[in-house]
């Protein structure tokens, strides 16, 4: 059996400040984390969404499709490669395989005035994060 674990990060739009302290400074091993899920840019979800690190691991992609076709959560699921763009980054520097999870179409407020809770429509939360709970159990097979 598998601990999950939640872990919030501060500095990522000054350089991913609280995430690579972590990474640097872990107070338990890294390799004990058998997946990271890092969730950003999750409140809308109308056109899909985009899996970074989905191309370096394509076996745990393909478990997150599979998941996906049979319960028919998210119109598509769209595959990046590696990006220094979120808090999953130094994590996968470590060594650790990452998934950074972000959702498409919506409203497009990003780092304004007008990105606020009130303005996300959460289209697609429910349904996202069934297939976390899905592919997390999965994972942990």
């Amino acid at each position: 059996p598998y601990s999950v674990g939640f872990i919030c990060f501060a500095g990522e739009e000054a350089g991913l400040l609280g995430s690579r302290y972590f990474t640097e400074n872990a107070t338990f091993s890294l390799s004990k984390i058998k997946f990271l899920i890092n969730l950003d840019l999750v409140g809308t979800g109308e056109r899909g969404m985009t899996v970074v690190n989905a191309s370096i691991y394509p076996k745990a992609f393909s478990i997150l499709n599979q998941i996906n076709a049979e319960q028919k959560l998210i119109s598509k699921i769209n595959s990046r490669g590696k990006a220094a763009n979120s808090d999953h980054y130094f994590f996968t520097e470590k060594g650790v395989p990452a998934f950074f999870f972000y959702t498409q179409g919506g409203i497009s407020a990003y780092h304004d005035v007008f990105d606020k809770p009130e303005t996300l429509p959460l289209t697609e939360y429910k349904d996202l994060f069934k297939l976390i709970i899905s592919f997390n159990k999965k994972m942990m097979q």
